[in-house]
């Protein structure tokens, strides 16, 4: 499912339902996007927080700018730095 993908889960049984986050170089805009859309609406938009997905996604940002900006090479061992 693409980020910021309005869904619901609808059951007519007694049932547990589990969510999980995947995070793609491809889609990082739209899920920044989607991060701001959740700051500033809070619980309009989202049921639940996730803290521990933005230190994934700061990581995601600084190799990109360290990539694109810096021009590091993705290969080097000095891009973890």
């Amino acid at each position: 499912m693409k980020p910021n993908t309005p869904h619901a889960v609808f059951t007519t049984d007694h049932s547990i339902a589990v969510g999980g986050h995947f995070y793609s170089f491809g889609d990082i805009q739209q899920s920044f996007f989607g991060l701001v859309h959740a700051f500033v609406m809070d619980n309009l938009v989202t049921n639940t927080e996730h803290p521990k997905t933005r230190v994934l996604l700061l990581r995601m940002m600084q190799y990109l700018y360290k990539f694109h900006v810096e021009g590091a090479d993705p290969k080097s061992k000095s891009l973890s730095k």
